[in-house]
């Protein structure tokens, strides 16, 4: 939601409901740049700070599992974005074939590639990057002890809203049928249009817009893209779920239990 132009792929809030209940880290950024991990963290501590002077409670809510898990424990000091390394990876890659890079990895820092699955080319590429700047695994690096962790300073509350999975798949149709009948396709039209998106910007990976992308370049038909984002989604649902249930002082609330989420904030903010 941080992108601008990125409203119905991203199922943004519409301008009446962020009227009525404002919010941060909404339009706050050009297609064209990259909103990172650490611009998350930097940005939701001041959000926190801000909210906190206000006298009010900050209520993170989505489904960006690492961005939040990174917030909560804290970032490592790690190197910043090396473009140009970046594109001559991404050159590599085609000349070399898609597994190129993964079995790089696994010959810079076996332990890291281990971790993560062969197709995580953000992951991939960040360890490779990691490792050429600081000549040390990203692996290595993961074991110190994170710097800023939100639990040293602040009482956190960790809630997630399950359903059955049958449930969700169902709404996750719905809504995407939605997003292709609100006008999906023309929004990715204009993004191209107006930015010059990098092919390794994470919105060209995200779900819907990597589809509308691919449908865009003629790879597959209109039916194909809506399949093909559909299976994303309910596959991004599938990896939130399991993320979060591993989460240490996590507690589950059912689709129909939202009181209890009430009752916690009204206590809460009492004691503000």
């Amino acid at each position: 939601m941080v992108y601008k132009g990125c409203d119905i792929g991203s199922a943004k809030p519409d301008k009446q409901i962020l009227e009525k209940y404002p919010h941060d880290m909404v339009d706050i950024i050009s297609p064209n740049k990259i909103f990172s991990v650490a611009d998350f963290c930097s940005t939701s501590h001041k959000t926190i700070k801000k909210a906190h002077l206000a006298k009010k409670i900050p209520l993170f809510v989505g489904g960006s599992m690492m961005y939040f898990k990174s917030l909560l424990d804290g970032m490592h000091d790690l190197p910043d974005r090396e473009k140009n390394y970046r594109a001559e990876l991404e050159q590599r890659k085609l000349q070399n074939g898609p597994s190129y890079l993964y079995d790089l990895l696994k010959k810079k820092d076996p332990v890291y590639a281990e971790k993560i699955n062969k197709n995580d080319e953000t992951r991939i590429i960040r360890g490779l990057e990691v490792f050429k700047v600081l000549n040390k695994p990203l692996s290595e690096i993961l074991k110190d002890k994170q710097k800023k962790a939100l639990t040293n300073n602040f009482s956190v509350l960790q809630f997630g809203i399950m359903d059955e999975r049958s449930n969700i798949h169902e709404r996750i149709e719905k809504r995407l049928k939605s997003m292709f009948d609100n006008g999906l396709e023309q929004e990715v039209k204009n993004l191209l249009q107006r930015y010059k998106i990098p092919k390794n910007h994470p919105i060209r990976k995200s779900v819907n817009y990597k589809q509308f992308f691919s449908y865009l370049n003629d790879e597959y038909d209109l039916e194909t893209c809506f399949d093909k984002a559909l299976y994303a989604t309910r596959q991004l649902a599938k990896r939130q779920s399991t993320w979060i249930r591993g989460w240490e002082e996590f507690k589950e609330i059912g689709i129909n239990d939202i009181k209890i989420l009430e009752d916690t904030f009204k206590k809460v903010t009492s004691l503000l």
